[in-house]
């Protein structure tokens, strides 16, 4: 089996089709339900162009809509810079920019004084509604149609999970712009076979590779046990593996489950890791990490997290520089050139084949591929 060309992680012509066939109708998560503890509290996210809003509803439900209103295209929700959170208050939305407002329902409810329109029907101009989910406290949107219901996709491989609804968010949540295509990105997570060979700098690190699960489904599962000892050992990851081993009887490891198209959810002992891969501009990506756990003030959980989150700092950066040099390195190769994927790498053919079946390939286009983002303008080093 080979990997795909090099020319889908770098012609700007593919942008737009990946963003219509793969994002568009796949389950995006949001937040967790403990980030909308009250009616009319809010969360914006954006993917693939496009962004959403979720609301908590008075009756204790969640509705989501895309978030933008109808008169001109104004984003109603602008939310945190960091965790996109808002409060909208009567659950209402209202326009910045000339009023329009919107019930927790999207239904249009008051326009301003002074704005009239000629056979005007209120009822045709509600918010675009999406499909919002929720599994064990994680919230999910989809702007399209998924093929799957959330709970489909994973059950199937995470049926045995705890639920999560009681965890909060221990740490703010922190968005890296990461210098390669989102694919790039997503089959980093999944490879196994570079962990030791092209990141000494995660020597000392905290699991062992991944252990894959085969799988069908849009949905793959993984173990990692805690890893042993290494040259180069530190402080943080020597205290952090010992913490995790004391905190399980049997032998300690993390479980692993990876939601097709971008999504790494990491279940470990001191709480739930999220990697999100969300797609930039053509070679480049945003890296969107959350933390959640149940609460726990313990001295020896406070120095678990503390420790986990110390080394993980670590690798973060040194996966980003390493995605940065696959990226550039592309650019050398053929257009349709493409390598060999060892039969022990289980996620990564996993993800290869998804990729094939969800995005045949397009005409060749006479554009050329390098220097150019999605919208045909050069990109910055914060796109």
């Amino acid at each position: 089996m080979r990997g795909l060309p090099a020319s889908w992680y770098l012609d700007p012509d593919r942008a737009p089709l990946e963003d219509s066939t793969i994002f568009a109708p796949s389950w995006q998560f949001v937040c967790h339900v403990s980030d909308l503890p009250a009616s009319g509290t809010a969360v914006r996210y954006d993917c693939g162009g496009r962004s959403g809003v979720v609301l908590r509803t008075k009756a204790g439900g969640l509705q989501g809509f895309r978030n933008v209103c109808r008169h001109r295209g104004a984003r109603l929700v602008e939310g945190d810079a960091h965790t996109g959170l808002a409060f909208c208050i009567d659950g209402r939305l209202r326009c910045p920019y000339h009023g329009w407002t919107y019930d927790e329902a999207g239904a249009l409810v008051s326009i301003p004084a002074g704005q009239h329109f000629d056979e005007f029907d209120a009822d045709a101009h509600s918010l675009h509604p999406l499909h919002v989910a929720e599994w064990h406290g994680l919230v999910f949107a989809a702007f399209q149609t998924p093929r799957q219901a959330v709970e489909q996709v994973l059950d199937a491989v995470a049926g045995t999970w705890p639920d999560l609804t009681s965890m909060r968010r221990v740490i703010e949540p922190r968005t890296t712009h990461c210098a390669a295509d989102w694919k790039l990105a997503c089959e980093h997570t999944l490879d196994i076979a570079h962990v030791d060979i092209a990141r000494p700098a995660l020597k000392p690190r905290l699991f062992a590779p991944l252990v894959f699960e085969l799988s069908d489904g849009d949905a793959l599962r993984a173990t990692a046990a805690v890893a042993t000892g290494a040259l180069g050992d530190t402080w943080s990851s020597r205290m952090c593996r010992q913490l995790l081993r004391d905190r399980q009887s049997s032998p300690a490891r993390a479980e692993y489950v990876y939601v097709w198209p971008n999504l790494l959810l990491q279940l470990a002992p001191d709480g739930l890791y999220i990697l999100q891969v969300l797609p930039g501009a053509t070679g480049h990506s945003t890296l969107r990490e959350l933390r959640y756990a149940a609460t726990d003030p313990g001295r020896e959980m406070r120095l678990l997290r503390y420790t986990h989150q110390r080394v993980r700092r670590q690798a973060f950066a040194a996966d980003a520089r390493l995605l940065a040099r696959v990226q550039q390195g592309m650019g050398v190769l053929g257009a349709e050139e493409t390598g060999p994927i060892a039969t022990g790498e289980v996620g990564l053919r996993w993800f290869v084949e998804h990729c094939r079946a969800r995005l045949p390939a397009p005409a060749t286009s006479t554009r050329p591929m390098r220097g150019r983002n999605r919208r045909g303008t050069t990109p910055s080093a914060g796109a």
